[in-house]
Parts: C-alpha cells; sequence; structure tokens
C-alpha cells in the first residue's frame, strides 16, 4: 500500500511539474538604434539554451520569445543575452500556466523551478495561461521599479535573492523573481 501512495504522488508531482510550466516572454529592448541591432539580440536570444523560437517586431524593440516545453527557464538568461549583445532590457512579460492556487501581495510560489514573489495583486485565485509582468531591478525603468518597493518590506526585492523573509523560516533557495499581473 506504501509503496502504492508513493508512485501515485510522483505522477502527481511530475504533472504538477509538467502543468506549471514558463511558456513564452515578451521583451523590449532599449538602446537599440538600427536593424543591426535588432539582428544581434536576435541571434544572443536564439542562442539562450531554453528558447525554442524568437519573433522579432523591429519598429517596437519587442521580441517574442517561446521556450522549449519541460526545459529549465532562466529568465536572467535572457537579460544576460540581450546585455551581452549590448542594450538592455526595458520590459519582461512571461506567460506561464499556473495551477489553481491563491495569490495576494508579498505571496510567494515557485513554478517550474522559478521562485515568484506578487507584488502589487488583490487577493485572488488564478489558473490557466496568465501573464506577468517582472518588475525586478535591470527588467524596468529605475523610477517605475521603485515604484514597486512601496509593495513590500522584504529584502528579496533589493537583492533578487529569496532571503529567510520569504521562506517562513527555511533555508533561503536562490534567485526570485518580483512580477505583478
Amino acid at each position: 500500500m506504501n509503496k502504492f501512495l508513493l508512485i501515485v504522488a510522483i505522477l502527481c508531482l511530475s504533472f504538477f511539474h509538467s502543468f506549471a510550466q514558463i511558456k513564452s516572454a515578451s521583451l523590449r529592448a532599449s538602446g537599440l538604434t538600427c536593424s543591426m541591432c535588432s539582428k544581434a539580440i536576435y541571434k544572443a536570444l536564439q542562442k539562450v539554451p531554453s528558447v525554442q523560437e524568437v519573433k522579432v517586431n523591429i519598429e517596437t524593440s519587442v521580441y517574442d520569445i517561446s521556450f522549449k516545453p519541460n526545459a529549465a527557464i532562466s529568465i536572467d538568461a535572457v537579460k544576460k543575452a540581450v546585455e551581452n549583445a549590448g542594450f538592455s532590457v526595458a520590459s519582461m512579460q512571461v506567460t506561464a500556466t499556473f495551477p489553481k492556487m491563491e495569490i495576494a501581495n508579498d505571496a510567494h510560489f515557485s513554478l517550474g523551478g522559478v521562485n515568484l514573489h506578487f507584488l502589487n495583486v488583490q487577493p485572488q485565485t488564478i489558473q490557466g495561461d496568465k501573464t506577468v509582468t517582472v518588475v525586478d531591478k535591470n527588467y524596468l525603468p529605475t523610477a517605475e521599479n521603485k515604484k514597486y518597493s512601496q509593495y513590500t518590506k522584504m529584502t528579496c526585492f533589493q537583492t533578487g535573492v529569496m532571503e529567510a523573509c520569504c521562506t517562513n523560516g527555511h533555508q533561503p533557495a536562490g534567485r526570485i523573481y518580483h512580477v505583478t499581473l
């Protein structure tokens, strides 16, 4: 009976992991002056291991990125690719499939191995495909990023790393992204 329960638990966790997946991102780059700049970012984004496809709108400097199914997603790797091409991220929205869950301001959630901290959201239940905006520094203009600091007193907002404030006294677990709906 215990083996049966263990197998059921493993299957449920596998299903949950495959269900909780970051699917795509929409990134606006800044600092572009020509189509060669746009092409440099496009090529850099295509080299990110989790990226499946990149579509670019040269007029708006927006890159629509789809991720490989079940790939380990690093939002920072996407930002770093843009920076390594010589540019910066002006904004980033991430679309993911969420299980049914309750969120509120300062709520934390791990999605496919990516830690999220919700800011400036009303208590609500979300489920399915939702788009969140990353509000960490270097993902928004400085003035806009500072606006979100009023929605939390947690030190993780400044550091981008899970602190004791986010883990209910457990060991901090790496990078955390601050997002809003």
